[in-house]
Order: C-alpha cells, then sequence, then structure tokens
C-alpha cells in the first residue's frame, strides 16, 4: 500500500463539464447509501460540493477530501449529492464495465494490472473503488484510473517486444491497431514506429511522474503542516465574508424597504394630485378681477372669462408639493375683453362650480357630497378650497371639481331607486327633468346609462392605470439602478481584493518554494527546523490578507518543481530508445533485403569476407555493356552481370581487378 502522502494523490477528482457515468435513483429513495442504485446512466458535472476531514486521527483522512456531484443526466433528470464512488468518467466506466470475448458473463482479467482496495478506512471511494497497480519491468506504479493503468502496461509491452506484440498480450488492443497492420511494410512503418516512440515516450514520462512524486514527497511533507493552517484561513475567510454577505444583503433589505415606502408615498401623492383640478387653455372660468390700484391681498371681484395661458412655479423649497405644483393662469375676461395675469389657483374657479355654489349659497350642504380642505399643507389650494367626497354606493370617492361629484351621486341615486327618484333626492334635478317631469320624453334606458357610465369608469380607470404604471417604471428604473450600483460596487471591490490575494499568494509561493528546496539541499536537521519556523512565521503573518484558492496554485508550483528530477532522467531514457530504434531499424532493413531478393530470385548471400558490391564501369577492363531483355511487365534487366550479383559468382579475373 502507497504511503499517506501518496494516497493524496490517488483519488480522482472530477471537475465541472466532465461527462460521466453515474448511478441514478427514484426521487422518492429516503437514503441513497443504504440502498443500491436504480440504473447507471450517462450524464454532466453541473456541480460538486467538498467536505474536508476533520480528525486528523481518521483513517480516511490520508485520501484526501470527499466530494458530492450534481449531474445533469442526458435524459433531462438531475441528480444531486451523487458520492464520489457511484460516479465514474464515461471511458473509465465502459472500460470497467467490458466483458470477456470468450464468456460475456465473466469479467475480463486484466493482464499486469490489480485492483487495490483499503477495507480498514472509513473513506467509501477507498474502501469499494480504490486505486489501481501496473506491475511494469518489476516494479509496481500506482494510478488512480484504471484506463491510465491499461495504457502505461500496454506501452510496457510494445516498447519491450516491439512487432512481435500480439493481441493477447494487451490489455487494450484496440489502442494499437496501426502496431497491427502490415508489420512487414519496410519504409511505410517508419511514421508509425516514430508515433509509437513518442507514444511510448509519453507513457514512459506519466511512469516518471508517478515516480516523481514519491521522490518529491519530502517537500510536499514539509507544507503539509501548512496546507492545514491555509485551509483552517480559507475557513475563516468564508466565514468572514458570509457574514459580510449577510449584512450586504440585509443593506439591500432595508434599501428595498425604504423604496418601497417612498413607492408607497409616491403613489399617494399621485393620488393626490390628481384631486387638484387643471385648467386646459380656452376653457370657461369664473376668475378673481382686481384693479390696477389695488393688490391681490384686498377682496376681488369676480367675472366669467376663458384661459389664454398658465405656468406652474415651485411650492417653497420643496418644489413639487403633495398636491402638484401650483399654476399662475392668464384669464382673459369675456365681460369686457380685458386681462388678468399671474391669478393664482385658488382664485379661479370652474363656471358651472362657481354657479353651483353661488345659486345655492356658500354654506349650502349638497347631499352625499363634502368638502375637504387640508389645514396642514403648504399648498394654498388645498388649505383653502379643497377637493369633494362623494358617497357612491356606500364608498367615498374622491372628485377634483364640485360638479362631478354631484353629478356622480345623483347617478347613483337613479340607479338605485329608479322612477321612485324625488327631486329632494337629488342635487342638481334639472339635470334630470325627464325623470321627474311626467309628461317629459321617454328618458334614455338603464342600460344606455349604465353603458355611459361604464365607460366613463373605463377612461378613468385607464388613466389611473397608465399613471400607477408610469410610477412603477419609474420605481422600478430606480430601484433597479441601486440594486445595479450596489452590485457594481460590491463586484469591484470583490475583484480588487482578489488581485491583491493572487499577487500576495503568488509571491509567497515562488519564495516558499525558494526556501523549500534550500533548505533540503543541506543536510542538518536544525537548519531545516529554523527554515521553516522563519516560514511558519512569515506566513501567519501574510495569511490574514489571503482570499482565494491556494491549492491550485500549490499545484502549479509543484510541477514547476517537477521539471527538476525529469531533466535528470530525460538523457537516459532518450539513450533506451534510441538503441531499441536502432534493433528495430536493423530488423526492418534485413526483412527489406530479404524480400529484394525473394523478388528478384537472387541467390542467398555469400560470406561477408569474399562479397563486395562493385562499381567500377565495365568499359575499365575492356568489357561490353550488356544488353537489355525483351522481358514486359518487370523493369529490364541486364544479361549476365548486375550490379547487384554477388561478385562471387565473377570470374576470378574481375575478382583480382576488383581487389
Amino acid at each position: 500500500m502507497p504511503n499517506m502522502k501518496q494516497q493524496h494523490t490517488l483519488k480522482p477528482l472530477l471537475k465541472t463539464g466532465d461527462e460521466v457515468t453515474a448511478a441514478w435513483w427514484p426521487p422518492s429513495t429516503p437514503d441513497i447509501s443504504e440502498v443500491a442504485p436504480s440504473g447507471w446512466y450517462r450524464g454532466v458535472i453541473s456541480s460538486y460540493k467538498t467536505l474536508h476531514p476533520t480528525n486528523n486521527t481518521s483513517s480516511n483522512n490520508c485520501y484526501g477530501p470527499v466530494r458530492f456531484y450534481s449531474v445533469n443526466f442526458d435524459d433531462g433528470d438531475v441528480g444531486s449529492d451523487i458520492p464520489e464512488q457511484f460516479v465514474f468518467l464515461q471511458d473509465e466506466y465502459e472500460i470497467m464495465t467490458m466483458k470477456d470475448d470468450d464468456d460475456d458473463d465473466e469479467d475480463i482479467v486484466w493482464k499486469g494490472v490489480r485492483t487495490v482496495t483499503d477495507r480498514h478506512t472509513d473513506d467509501p471511494w477507498a474502501k469499494h473503488v480504490g486505486w489501481y497497480v501496473a506491475t511494469i519491468d518489476g516494479e509496481d506504479h500506482t494510478f488512480s484510473l484504471l484506463s491510465d493503468a491499461l495504457r502505461a502496461y500496454d506501452s510496457f509491452v510494445v516498447s519491450t517486444k516491439g512487432f512481435k506484440t500480439k493481441k493477447e498480450h494487451l490489455n487494450l488492443p484496440g489502442d494499437w491497431d496501426k502496431l497491427f497492420r502490415d508489420k512487414g511494410k519496410g519504409e511505410k512503418h517508419k511514421l508509425e514506429i516514430e508515433e509509437l516512440e513518442e507514444r511510448h515516450d509519453k507513457e514512459m514520462e506519466k511512469l516518471r511522474a508517478k515516480a516523481e512524486a514519491d521522490q518529491e514527497s519530502a517537500v510536499r511533507m514539509a507544507v503539509v503542516k501548512e496546507e492545514r493552517k491555509v485551509r483552517e484561513v480559507q475557513h475563516k475567510i468564508k466565514i468572514e465574508y458570509k457574514e459580510q454577505s449577510k449584512k450586504e444583503m440585509e443593506k439591500l433589505k432595508r434599501q428595498y424597504e425604504q423604496e418601497n415606502v417612498r413607492r408607497m408615498e409616491e403613489e399617494t401623492k399621485a393620488e393626490k394630485q390628481k384631486l387638484k383640478p387643471r385648467y386646459q387653455v380656452g376653457e370657461e372660468v369664473y376668475a378673481a378681477w382686481w384693479p390696477d390700484d389695488k393688490t391681490k391681498d384686498e377682496q376681488p371681484l369676480w367675472y366669467p372669462g376663458r384661459v389664454k395661458s398658465y405656468r406652474d412655479q415651485r411650492v417653497g423649497t420643496k418644489g413639487v408639493g403633495e398636491y402638484g405644483v401650483v399654476r399662475l393662469y392668464k384669464v382673459v375676461y369675456t365681460d369686457d375683453g380685458t386681462e388678468q395675469d399671474n391669478i393664482p389657483e385658488h382664485f379661479v374657479f370652474p363656471k358651472e362650480d362657481y354657479l353651483l355654489s353661488t345659486s345655492n349659497g356658500v354654506h349650502h350642504e349638497w347631499k352625499g357630497v363634502r368638502n375637504v380642505v387640508d389645514k396642514a399643507s403648504e399648498d394654498v389650494w388645498a388649505s383653502l378650497i379643497g377637493y369633494y367626497v362623494a358617497i357612491i354606493d356606500g364608498k367615498e370617492q374622491s372628485f377634483p371639481r364640485l360638479s362631478e361629484a354631484l353629478q356622480a351621486y345623483d347617478a347613483s341615486i337613479v340607479k338605485r331607486k329608479g322612477d321612485k327618484t324625488k327631486q329632494s333626492d337629488l342635487n342638481i334635478p334639472d339635470n334630470w327633468g325627464w325623470l321627474l317631469t311626467p309628461n317629459a320624453p321617454a328618458p334614455p334606458t338603464v342600460e344606455e346609462l349604465m353603458e355611459e357610465l361604464h365607460e366613463t369608469r373605463l377612461k378613468i380607470t385607464e388613466q389611473e392605470k397608465m399613471c400607477v404604471k408610469s410610477l412603477e417604471e419609474k420605481h422600478d428604473t430606480e430601484k433597479e439602478l441601486a440594486v445595479k450600483v450596489a452590485l457594481a460596487e460590491e463586484r469591484r471591490r470583490t475583484q480588487d481584493m482578489k488581485r491583491k490575494l493572487r499577487k500576495e499568494l503568488t509571491v509567497f509561493h515562488e519564495n516558499e518554494m525558494k526556501r523549500a528546496r534550500q533548505m533540503f539541499e543541506g543536510d542538518k536537521t536544525n537548519a531545516i527546523e529554523m527554515a521553516l519556523l522563519n516560514a511558519r512565521k512569515e506566513q501567519e503573518l501574510s495569511l490574514e490578507k489571503q482570499r482565494g484558492d491556494l491549492e491550485q496554485h500549490f499545484n502549479y508550483e509543484k510541477d514547476k518543481a517537477m521539471q527538476f528530477v525529469k531533466l535528470e532522467t530525460r538523457q537516459q531514457l532518450k539513450s533506451e530508445m534510441q538503441a531499441e530504434f536502432n534493433n528495430l531499424k536493423n530488423e526492418i532493413e534485413k526483412e527489406i533485403e530479404q524480400r529484394l531478393r525473394t523478388e528478384y530470385s537472387l541467390p542467398p548471400p555469400p560470406k561477408r569476407a569474399k562479397v563486395s558490391l562493385s562499381l567500377i564501369p565495365r568499359s575499365a577492363f575492356g568489357m561490353s555493356s550488356p544488353k537489355p531483355t525483351e522481358q514486359k511487365g518487370k523493369e529490364n534487366m541486364p544479361e549476365g552481370d548486375s550490379l547487384l550479383t554477388p561478385q562471387s559468382e565473377k570470374s576470378s579475373a574481375e575478382d583480382e581487378a576488383q581487389i
């Protein structure tokens, strides 16, 4: 069994987005740890949770953190908190579930690879799944994945046996299809041999990396205690961040509540603003008039006229008041054509309201209608004139004009009493002469009145909806802007903090790795302990400022340190591979030479001491060049001697001449 520190690297830690095959249980399953899965299905990891062991003496602490995965299955289902021993990479699961070709009911017995589990641990992955050990060149090498172990063993077999490798020698022969295609094709196999060499080189590098993990365990043992403290600080940082997030959420909640109160106030203000009558240009009114030699503080005279123009002004120092802006009207009097400018709105009345008020007396009490003023308001119109409230169907409704309130009340009375309505029941009986006079023309039907009332209500409702929608859009816009500003500020602050922490972590780990290498170069234990003590003190001062993922950065620095060990073994591995390549090359050349001799029916080569190929021109010895033959289908071969003919078959005179 590998040592405790090595076991940290055995467990495969899957990432978000990995394609996996995971176990599935029905949603009604109460406890999946006690029930076997209903099936295994493909999916993609969407997220995961990591639980770090808290008890350092526990037997499962040596295998690292425990993970629970959330998987989005291909059929649309979602699995949450699936234990890590029930989640495998898709390729890994296919290899694990392969069956023997001779007997489909039996699992394959892998060559040179065995599964190792730890029955005495509390870690479910190590207890039920385990890791894999491949015996390569008489040495055991550990792997997290079965596929890596099988391919490493197959690579070793191919590098050892070369073209003599058979499919039954390998675990995954499908990965080596190129090796089994036309092994005797000389030059065509050179590229394939190079690819195989490159592949073998990669596999051997993986083996060296596994071996280097043992060599660097000394360095990692010095840092493991510091990692534990880093995790504690990370936990502390997470708690602080959660508290800070909670405070920010409470702050946003308070802001939302304040915004909601402000919106309610705006809606109430909008309702009040609709109570003040607004006179348009050309509308008939009764307005106050003062002679040129009198001020507007004195009692005015009242004359009919029409609105010529108007302008709005602020109310004190608060801008728009709760009842809206204050208007000043310019009125043209219809009796003599004179004009009066800057008449306050409380000195201007609708013509119909003025005539109703003056014809019945100032203190006349209307039936079902009362005047409401707001003495506490800064708006002069609201404190002196006010609006009107009519009781219609038992409910109070507000109206900006007296005539509208009286007509609405009279209409509700007529609707309720019908033909039994009396003149004394109405405020303006003249509007209902057709109902009160016996011989009057036929009055409009109840359906017509109801339709007219319904249309009026629809108009009023539409206006109210438009006003409410405008206020809601304004409120939503302001709320969204406030939330965006708050989130942008929080995001900017978080990014600044992360950048600062990354920079500090980078500097810290660079210094720490340099210090660790310097410490382990020496042989004195006291010097190492003093250096670790100094590093620990410096780290404790810097950990308070660290935020971020230290594990990923540490792995990066670890890989960086491992390169130093790789350089030492690379040259030796290269020499071994070159020797193997030369052997393969010699075998291929021999096979090519044998095929050439077979194809051209050449005799077997004589002994090297008596065989040589001559490139001396025949004319140098007074010999004529041979004539080509008349054969078809092949290249013309010269009659008699040829440059490929062994010299032992030529005449003794030629042998002596060549010598």
